[in-house]
């Protein structure tokens, strides 16, 4: 009855585990995968090699007699017979031998040709089968000497074909009774038919064979992933930046795929980006071009016909010298907002920061602003904590950014509405609103607001004026205060959001 071995839940979740970590190893390793597929591959090898074996060797067999061991049987009955006769000093046991041959003789059973001489050759004691009575003693030695010398014992093999079994002599000299003595046992040695067969060289064809078929056969998945890898980076380097090689797998090969579509990707994503880059530019240069040629041309015009004295009085001169200061004006304001844009989005900028109150800073810009808002029949709204609240700023610089956001509101607002500015405290930052009763405004609107030279539908407003970089200014600004700028439009009110990390200090 067989027992059987159960395993603990422990030991077999163990065994689980190690099992599914061995595997594990193995598809993310190439190395080891080639390693086990070699192995693989050589142990199928070797099986096959080894199966082959029996059918080779029974077309290649050939039969042999190996009479070594009959010659091996004679010997050692004479050697026996000769040792009990030189111990006990005595013939008997020799003639206790021959007697025993004789036996089996009469009973014709296959018997030994026994006899013992003398120096002179003798015989003195023989089974039936020996006839001579003198034998040449140095002659029958001398013949024994030859057999022995021609076929070694133990080793001595007869092709069954082409030889037959020839007889075996065992001398042994005697001392007994103070006279020396000769055994000789002859007789016809058995045989023993052995089949041996040579397989040569073809189970190791075989084993070389097999292990190439399944070598190829398991890598040419890898083999197919490689050059699906070679096809995908050839495609890439033609400039296909949108193929994209399957990943298969999660060894280095796999690895390596998802790196070269890794890389695809980012040069895709930096030519998008230079080309944008490129478009931003052409436009850039397009409106800077148009918003810079629109008050000059303006100039030039009132300024030639103060020059060819085109007008029809004082008060009509004294209208288009103001016309050409107040375009000049615009003109500076948009160059200076272009040089401001300009130096603010290199990286090379440092900010003079220091320690500000934002409550006070807001205040005061908001009583500067009264007046203008009161002309627009505006009023402001403000809701501030009391607790002081801190942040470590550029003052000129977020000056610029409030007075922007709070100068828009006066210019956009709706008539007879209030303009509300608050300030709250989070976790981290401080929350700075200006909000006010605007036209509607579309998400794509609010989208580009921030864009350089972004201006709203002068066809929906009654203001055409700006430069279309101040909310790109403030945002830059913001930002370079580490904080955020965003824009919402809701029920009829825009509301400006701004983000700034609150000092601690």
């Amino acid at each position: 009855m067989k027992k059987i071995i159960k395993l603990s839940p422990y030991l077999f979740n163990k065994l689980k585990k190690f099992i599914v970590n061995a595997l594990k190893k193995i598809r993310q390793s190439i190395r080891i995968q080639l390693l086990t597929t070699f192995i693989l591959c050589a142990f199928l090898g070797l099986l096959a090699a080894k199966a082959s074996i029996p059918f080779i060797l029974n077309i290649k067999q050939t039969a042999t007699i190996d009479y070594s061991q009959g010659m091996q049987q004679i010997n050692l009955q004479a050697q026996r017979a000769a040792d009990l006769a030189i111990d006990e000093n005595s013939v008997e046991t020799l003639q206790q031998m021959i007697e025993s041959e004789n036996v089996k003789l009469e009973m014709k059973q296959r018997a030994l040709k026994v006899f013992v001489t003398d120096e002179s050759g003798k015989v003195l004691y023989k089974t039936k089968q020996m006839e001579e009575q003198q034998i040449n003693v140095h002659n029958k030695i001398r013949n024994v000497m030859d057999f022995a010398t021609n076929h070694p014992l133990y080793v001595y093999e007869i092709p069954a074909i082409e030889h037959s079994a020839q007889e075996f002599i065992a001398f042994y000299p005697l001392i007994i009774e103070g006279e020396n003595l000769y055994l000789f046992v002859s007789g016809i040695p058995e045989g023993m038919v052995i089949a041996s067969s040579t397989e040569g060289l073809i189970p190791l064809f075989i084993a070389i064979a097999v292990f190439t078929f399944f070598f190829f056969y398991i890598t040419k998945r890898k083999m197919n992933q490689i050059e699906e890898l070679a096809k995908g980076v050839r495609e890439i380097a033609k400039g296909d930046l949108s193929y994209r090689i399957k990943k298969k797998g999660m060894d280095e090969i796999a690895l390596l795929t998802e790196n070269v579509n890794h890389m695809a990707e980012a040069i895709m994503i930096n030519i998008e980006k230079e080309r944008r880059i490129e478009k931003q530019k052409n436009e850039l240069i397009t409106n800077v071009s148009h918003d810079l040629r629109t008050p000059l041309t303006s100039i030039m015009g009132y300024l030639r016909l103060l020059r060819e004295g085109r007008y029809d009085n004082r008060e009509q001169y004294e209208e288009y010298i103001k016309i050409a200061f107040s375009k000049s004006e615009q003109l500076k304001n948009l160059i200076d907002d272009l040089f401001e844009y300009t130096k603010l989005t290199n990286d090379n900028i440092i900010l003079n920061q220091h320690k500000v109150c934002i409550n006070e800073l807001l205040d005061q810009l908001i009583e500067e602003l009264v007046p203008q808002a009161e002309e627009r029949n505006l009023e402001f709204e403000k809701n501030f904590l009391e607790e002081r609240l801190y942040a470590s700023l550029d003052s000129e610089k977020i000056v610029r950014v409030f007075d922007n956001l709070l100068m828009n509101a006066i210019k956009y607002s709706t008539s007879g509405r209030e303009i509300k500015v608050s300030v709250k405290k989070q976790q981290n930052s401080l929350q700075i609103c200006v909000s006010n009763y605007s036209e509607p405004f579309t998400n794509e609107e609010l989208g580009n607001l921030f864009e350089r030279f972004y201006k709203k539908d002068q066809s929906r407003t009654s203001v055409s004026e700006g430069s279309g970089l101040g909310l790109a200014i403030a945002k830059s600004i913001v930002e370079l205060h580490a904080g955020e700028i965003r824009a919402n439009y809701q029920e009829g009110i825009l509301q400006f959001l701004i983000l700034l990390p609150i000092s601690t200090e």
